[in-house]
């Protein structure tokens, strides 16, 4: 069996999915879903409690599957990730006669030259999770997507890096190795959620992406099928959880309630009946509630995050239109009427981003909430093309994490753990 596990280890949710390769399809065997109350925006604050996470949806993700997994794709984000367009150029050279034709372009060649475009000044404390191609240009021939076969005497390559801070990434190894989990490699989020909700005219023609997680807003940039931008705004659904428990006086539970069941994001399309009633908590009297002031507080805080997705847009206006607009996926983008506040403050076309070309159970295939979730599976699946994914390689720590997660398992079934 040909089989890819995804991991999106978010702020409020932690989604596993086990998925088969089968006659160029995917098909989900196994899902699993969990509480997440170890994160912060996207960063680990309590290694037991993620840990411990992790585990309960890989084990329901496991049981459905009816099979043990060894290792997974984890999805990161976080206000750490940073991106940044650079570029490389080599000669093209076998030998010391120079052929006026120029050299044929070989792999070798072309991993030389995204080399040269990672060989940027980055600090110790960080480290290239991503090196997208944009384009390559061979002597004065530019917007080459993929130069291997052709002949030139230099070859330059424009990429866009993703940068993370390493303490976050082993935070999250570390989790992992609690329960004795190898991991293949770690994926931008909001790079797997492209995969799963934006077809390829879309990329061509220019589109924005902004994944409205539980912690982070993730914003993706594409045109020319490339990545252009990528940042992430440390706002999100539970910024708006927040805002609702201190605007209304009610606890967390109430206000998420309030947000998913009555949540509108525009006040202007809201109703001013006082029709929403708040059970008192500790003896405090019910309070009764109209959608509009609920509505108020949401608009307040989405309009926030929009402005913040329209000033990383601003930064690539001068080399990007946006043809497709702006696409939101995630669980924040399921407000009701979020789309129509989108156009108000982007001006441009807005469409909700649901997953697609994947087989499985409707209710998560068709949820923006598990975007993220089905994109880890997506990327991976479509092979390497104009990526360079740096991946986990240690085959004894790969070896030693199969052992250490089925002793894992043996201790807590004997209770001995």
């Amino acid at each position: 069996m040909n089989l890819i596990t995804g991991i999106d280890i978010g702020t409020t949710k932690i989604a596993v999915i086990i998925a088969e390769l089968k006659n160029d399809e995917i098909n989900i065997i196994g899902f699993g879903e969990s509480i997440s109350n170890g994160l912060r925006r996207g960063v680990v604050v309590d290694i037991d409690k993620t840990a411990n996470a992790i585990e309960n949806a890989l084990n329901k993700a496991e049981e459905q599957a009816e099979i043990e997994i060894e290792s997974a794709w984890i999805g990161i984000t976080g206000e750490h990730v940073k991106g940044i367009n650079c570029s490389g150029t080599i000669t093209i050279s076998n030998n010391e006669f120079m052929n006026p034709a120029g050299e044929k372009i070989t792999k070798e060649s072309i991993n030389k030259v995204l080399e040269h475009a990672e060989a940027i000044n980055l600090s110790p404390q960080r480290k290239i999770l991503h090196t997208l191609s944009r384009e390559f240009k061979i002597d004065d021939n530019s917007n080459i997507k993929n130069p291997e076969g052709l002949s030139g005497h230099r070859l330059e390559a424009n990429v866009h890096l993703v940068t993370i801070a390493r303490n976050i990434e082993s935070d999250l190894k570390t989790c992992l190795d609690r329960i004795g989990l190898d991991f293949n490699g770690f994926i931008l989020e909001p790079l797997a959620s492209a995969s799963s909700v934006l077809d390829n005219d879309e990329k061509q023609l220019g589109v924005a992406l902004i994944d409205i997680g539980g912690g982070t807003s993730d914003i993706i940039i594409y045109s020319n099928n490339s990545v252009i931008h990528t940042a992430a705004i440390p706002l999100g659904g539970m910024s708006i959880t927040n805002d609702i428990a201190y605007g209304l006086t009610v606890n967390l539970d109430q206000a998420e309630q309030l947000k998913c069941k009555h949540g509108i994001a525009k006040e202007a399309l809201s109703s001013d009946d006082k029709n929403i009633i708040i059970k008192g908590t500790n003896e405090r009297p019910d309070i009764e509630l109209s959608q509009k002031k609920l509505a108020s507080i949401i608009e307040a805080r989405m309009k926030e995050i929009f402005h913040l997705a329209k000033s990383e847009i601003r930064k690539v206006e001068n080399e990007v239109k946006l043809n497709f607009g702006v696409v939101l996926t995630g669980g924040g983008s399921r407000l009701t009427n979020i789309d129509d506040l989108a156009q108000e403050v982007f001006e441009l076309e807005v469409k909700i981003g649901k997953p697609n070309s994947i087989n499985g159970i409707d209710d998560i295939i068709n949820n923006p909430r598990y975007a993220t979730t089905i994109g880890l599976i997506k990327y991976v699946a479509n092979g390497p093309n104009n990526k360079r994914i740096h991946k986990n390689t240690n085959d004894t720590i790969h070896i030693l994490n199969i052992l250490k997660r089925n002793g894992y398992k043996l201790l807590k079934y004997l209770n001995l753990k």
